[in-house]
């Protein structure tokens, strides 16, 4: 970053003792501080616009640059008759993993564990389905992502009060997918049991810790890592064709550490800042320069790392809340943007594009235009129309079964047959082809049971279509079977009848 080691030292320290000291007045500084060429009427203009295209209830946005917050505002609304802003509580979802890979890096420093030691040297019962393995995985490996197993691997659906204790033992039927160190698999789990072993390490409970040894350092005052939601947390919304739909996500007890802390922008920008200059003393900066260095690919431990560290990113994506965090170091500059919207089209389509248009305005790039990309309230609408369309299709084809006795008795055997069939196999057909799609796009972060489980509530206009597009035709199937069996012993009696 063009700093002599003393340099950053006292760099360090400074930005340390205004986050701790000074929080208020950083805050009052940032909002009023002229910053570079930064376009905050740009930033606020882009993001207005793609809450419009997209039909977001609401964004909370933070700016760094230059060693203090730029620039915070808050867009549209928090739910409850309370409007957006960069204080407003919302889940950080995965970004939530790079707080437990601090953790965990901070107790290395202490020496009180070893990033390089098997997970069994702090959990001797730690078990996955293959023995050898697991006595091989280490820290290091559940920090990059790379012990072998994914969710492709574990298909067992843990009810939100599981303690991270019986997550941990459930991990007893995870199967590796991959050889042990030798490919990056995105796996949640491995960093519920980084956060397990922080309590266990520690003596501390998982929230105490982090509140402790990094909230409270950074001046994250509204930030917390509790297994519950606050009670002013922001309203979460999922979809439902193309609408926003308020809707209480359960929080996943065991699933804090990877998933389900919760913070604000505000708050998001402190941290940003503390990772921007090395650590800021919660860590040293070799460590954090450790942190910061990708293993296979791309992960370093809890941050996605672009362009040999030019940008460095990370993000949430839960059923009802959006997190993006990224970070330009050569140019000392980030931006934070929290979303209460969290359905899935929303974090493959609205999510990129909204980041997209603020990147352009923070680097001071050409700007992205607005109807560029699919909006996503469109993409739910025409699905809508879509199921519209299915379901007065389905209730043609049940009028229909009224006169299917009649139709058919002039048929051969196989082909009324064929006419039972094809409403089993069309169905069949859909279903194979949607589950092949998906599992090919989600790659060895797809698993069939652990992903339906999962559907009703990330997509359940999804949920809705598929229920729509099969079960109808299954239903139409069964019933034409009876009706084929009214039929046969109709033509018995008839026969006994004439012989």
């Amino acid at each position: 970053m063009g700093y002599g080691k003393n340099q950053m030292k006292v760099l360090n320290a400074l930005v340390l003792l205004a986050l701790i000291f000074l929080p208020g007045l950083n805050l009052v500084q940032a909002a009023t501080e002229p910053a570079g060429n930064l376009d905050f009427a740009a930033l606020d203009s882009v993001i207005e616009a793609q809450m419009a295209k997209h039909a977001l209830p609401g964004m909370a946005l933070a700016v760094v640059e230059d060693g203090h917050i730029a620039y915070l505002n808050g867009y549209g609304a928090a739910g409850n008759g309370q409007r957006m802003t960069a204080q407003t509580k919302m889940v950080i979802g995965s970004q939530s993993k790079s707080f437990t890979a601090l953790a965990i890096a901070q107790l290395a420093e202490q020496g009180k564990v070893d990033l390089d030691a098997p997970v069994q040297a702090y959990i001797p019962w730690f078990r996955v389905a293959d023995e050898a393995a697991s006595s091989q995985i280490t820290l290091d490996h559940l920090l990059h992502h790379t012990s072998g197993l994914s969710d492709s691997g574990f298909g067992v659906v843990l009810p939100p009060e599981t303690t991270s204790e019986q997550a941990v033992r459930a991990l007893v039927q995870a199967r590796l997918t991959a050889p042990l160190g030798t490919q990056h698999q995105y796996f949640n789990l491995g960093y519920s049991v980084l956060s397990y072993i922080v309590e266990i390490v520690s003596g501390q409970r998982y929230a105490e810790y982090i509140q402790a040894h990094i909230f409270d350092p950074l001046g994250m005052t509204s930030s917390s890592a509790e297994p519950f939601p606050p009670a002013d947390l922001a309203q979460g919304y999922t979809r439902l064709f193309g609408f926003p739909m308020p809707m209480d996500e359960a929080f996943l007890v065991y699933g804090v550490g990877d998933g389900y802390i919760v913070s604000t922008a505000e708050d998001m920008a402190r941290y940003a800042l503390a990772v921007m200059v090395g650590g800021a003393g919660l860590v040293s900066p070799d460590m954090m320069e450790r942190i910061l260095t990708p293993g296979l690919g791309f992960y370093g431990m809890g941050w996605v790392i672009v362009d040999n560290g030019q940008k460095i990113i990370h993000g949430g994506a839960n059923q009802t809340f959006r997190t993006d965090v990224n970070i330009y170091p050569s140019r000392r500059r980030a931006f934070i943007l929290l979303g209460n919207e969290g359905h899935q089209f929303d974090h493959f389509v609205s999510a990129g594009q909204l980041t997209a248009a603020v990147e352009a305005v923070v680097l001071g790039n050409p700007a992205v235009p607005t109807a560029q990309g699919w909006s996503v309230r469109w993409m739910g609408w025409g699905l809508g129309l879509f199921v519209l369309a299915l379901s007065v299709l389905h209730t043609r084809n049940f009028l229909a079964l009224r006169y299917w006795r009649e139709r058919v008795r002039k048929f051969s055997p196989a082909k009324r047959a064929w006419d039972v069939a094809i409403s089993f196999l069309i169905p069949t057909v859909i279903l194979g082809v949607v589950f092949w799609q998906v599992s090919s796009f989600y790659g060895n972060r797809f698993n069939l049971w652990t992903n339906l489980a999962y559907l009703r509530l990330g997509l359940p206009d999804v949920f809705i279509l598929m229920i729509i597009g099969t079960v109808p035709d299954y239903l139409q199937g069964v019933i034409k079977l009876f009706l084929r069996q009214g039929n046969s012993k109709e033509g018995i009696l008839q026969n006994d009848y004439l012989g």
